[in-house]
């Protein structure tokens, strides 16, 4: 601690140290700028005196000493070259050496003998003795006391000779007395005083200033100083922010891939297995077994998801955008994608409208539809007996579509719904072990809703059930038709026909689908490999693989290598490509191809799931993007388009 008080002393008498040094240059800086300035007033004074010295010889000194007849005098001659002699020298000096103590004396020295020249010239007329008085003044501007010594002491003696040896030329009387020159050198004395008093004062006053700029400058570099380094560490912290959020975007995209790759493979075999198996008494074991490990897969893969959207939310990743989407569609798609759960539970799922609602809003469908889902499946989850029921209802004086989600669940005390919206919590611990689940969803919902402008709120009452209300605004409905409540259900009996959920496609359904269609697949997971190429060729395909993005572009080039001519026509029709594959990847093969002209359709094949994949893949030069785990009717039907595609080229993107 002494050591610490040490410094802090040191350090403080350094600061006033250089306080007091800045305040002495500026001191000096303020009197040598004063006395250039009052130097240069000077030099335009003795030109003036100069000129005004010849005036008085012509027009005053003839009647002064002869009386009324005017001739020529020997005084003009004086006037005309002594006053230039007097007033050259300080003009010389205030040009050449401006600001200087010497400059300044011969400045005072010239001044006062400008004075005794004009007393000269009138005859010792009372009146042009006050020159004198005024010089002084002026000669104060320099702030020095001591060139007022120095013009006084020119006063002096000047009295003193001139009124022992000619006291006409100085006191316009031939006779005053060896003293007259003390009382005249008395009167300087007292102006002196008065103005020596007022230098001093104005230099105190200067050093006052003085200090106080050394003061606030000071204060200023601290203050700079500490706004360099708060803002050299805001910058520190911002790249090291910046460089952790590419880093938690490069991890999470790694472990996407890293946990998707084998999750295609789990779940796309296991898939393979329960259609073999279907139809087959004697499997009926071994079928229950890989349903377990293709729905405990599926659940896993949802857990992925929420993780991944949690992060793309929190690192401010997650885009949404604004369209037109039909409410009762949307519902109905719900209601129709979750009914397969809560019919497994034994509950009844309904849903309906309780006011006239829009038949169009402006939202995200997607977002929309994934709030909607995640709550209506956490209802179903911790409801074990009774029913969930989903009721829309448009409020139109704040323009907002509202659902509540209502179960007859567990529900939670006001303990629990404290951190019901926080990332990773549950109701408690034995909620977690009863009913399972990562406590992501509801956090996700929050996040969502509130990037819709919307909100989700919460009603629930321990052991009765609880309600989940999820608003979003409606946008600008101006010829936008009102659905009345009672015709509802219609709208919604008369949609369910037109759900786009791609039906299950059997082994005998996808055979030849792709007949004819030559695959190029890169993929460098044998599991993934024996998977799709498996998938491809039950529907047709001739499937060629290679390992890696170099060999798939060796493989359509003339020699066979990455400088090669390609082949042409292509012997592929299309290029399946994974897009995370060692020695070169599909974003650089794609790169490569294209730039080689290859028209040839590329479709990404990537286990990346971050926002902006799908349009790197694109940026690359693919035409198209599928995500992994492999969706066997998906694949497929993206193999069939681009099958299509391939007899019309100006629908393949060379960009």
């Amino acid at each position: 601690m002494s050591a610490i008080a040490d410094m802090d002393s040191t350090n403080c008498r350094t600061g006033i140290l250089s306080i007091s040094t800045r305040a002495e240059t500026l001191l000096h800086q303020y009197h040598d700028e004063n006395c250039r300035q009052t130097d240069k007033l000077f030099c335009l004074l003795m030109v003036t005196q100069w000129i005004l010295g010849i005036i008085v010889a012509i027009w005053i000194t003839p009647y002064t000493w002869i009386g009324a007849q005017y001739q020529i005098h020997i005084h003009l001659l004086a006037a005309i070259f002594l006053g230039c002699s007097i007033a050259s020298l300080p003009i010389v000096f205030a040009i050449l050496k401006p600001g200087q103590v010497m400059t300044r004396h011969v400045i005072a020295i010239g001044q006062m003998l400008i004075g005794a020249m004009f007393i000269h010239l009138t005859g010792g007329r009372i009146e042009t003795h006050f020159h004198v008085f005024g010089s002084l003044a002026f000669l104060s501007m320099y702030g020095d006391w001591r060139v007022l010594v120095t013009a006084s002491i020119v006063v002096g003696l000047d009295h003193f000779i001139r009124g022992i040896w000619d006291p006409l030329s100085i006191f316009g009387l031939e006779n005053t007395g060896n003293w007259r020159w003390l009382e005249h050198a008395g009167w300087v004395a007292f102006i002196d005083v008065f103005l020596i008093a007022a230098c001093l004062r104005g230099m105190r006053q200067k050093r006052a200033i003085a200090l106080r700029q050394a003061e606030a400058e000071s204060t200023n570099a601290r203050i700079e100083t500490i706004v360099i380094e708060r803002t050299t560490q805001l910058e520190s912290a911002r790249f090291n922010a910046e460089e952790a959020g590419r880093a938690k975007t490069e991890f999470l995209a790694n472990m996407s891939h890293e946990i998707r790759t084998p999750m295609t493979a789990i779940l796309g075999f296991a898939d393979l297995l329960e259609t073999e198996l279907e139809g087959d008494p004697a499997s009926c074991i071994q079928l229950q077994h890989v349903q377990t490990i293709h729905r405990n897969g599926e659940y896993l893969l949802e857990i992925i998801n929420d993780i991944l959207d949690l992060s793309k939310i929190e690192a401010g990743k997650m885009e949404v955008e604004q369209i037109r989407v039909q409410p009762a569609q949307l519902l109905t798609d719900v209601i129709a994608l979750m009914g397969l759960r809560a019919k497994a539970k034994g509950l009844r799922l309904e849903s309906f409208f309780e006011t006239e609602f829009p038949e169009t809003i402006q939202s995200d469908p997607t977002r929309l539809r994934q709030i909607l889902v995640n709550l209506v499946g956490n209802a179903v989850k911790f409801t074990e007996i009774g029913s969930v029921r989903v009721t829309g209802r448009f409020e139109a004086a704040t323009s907002r579509l509202c659902f509540d989600v209502t179960d007859t669940g567990i529900g939670m005390t006001p303990k629990q719904l404290r951190g019901m919206f926080e990332a990773f919590v549950q109701a408690d611990s034995s909620t977690t072990r009863k009913f399972g689940g990562s406590g992501l969803g509801l956090r996700i919902c929050k996040r969502l809703a509130r990037m819709l402008d919307g909100d989700v709120l919460v009603l629930s009452q321990f052991g009765k059930g609880s309600t989940f209300t999820v608003s979003v605004p409606t946008g600008p409905l101006d010829g936008v038709s009102m659905i009345h409540c009672d015709d509802v259900s219609t709208v919604i009996t008369a949609s369910r026909s037109q759900q786009a959920v791609a039906p299950r496609i059997s082994e005998e359904e996808a055979q030849f689908k792709l007949k004819g269609l030559r695959i190029l697949l890169a993929e460098d997971g044998p599991d993934n490999q024996r998977l799709i190429s498996h998938i491809l060729r039950k529907a047709g395909a001739d499937v060629q693989i290679v390992g890696n993005g170099r060999l798939a572009v060796q493989s359509l080039t003339v020699d066979g290598s990455l400088q090669g001519e390609l082949i042409h026509p292509p012997p592929v029709d299309l290029l399946l490509s994974d897009m995370q594959m060692p020695e070169m990847d599909g974003y650089d093969a794609a790169r490569l191809l294209r730039a080689k002209g290859c028209l040839l359709p590329i479709v990404a094949l990537t286990a990346h799931a971050m926002a902006g994949d799908a349009d790197k893949c694109m940026q690359a030069g693919c035409n198209d993007y599928a995500t992994k785990p492999i969706n066997k009717n998906e694949l497929i039907a993206t193999c069939i388009k681009w099958h299509i595609a391939r007899h019309q080229p100006e629908l393949v993107s060379v960009e």
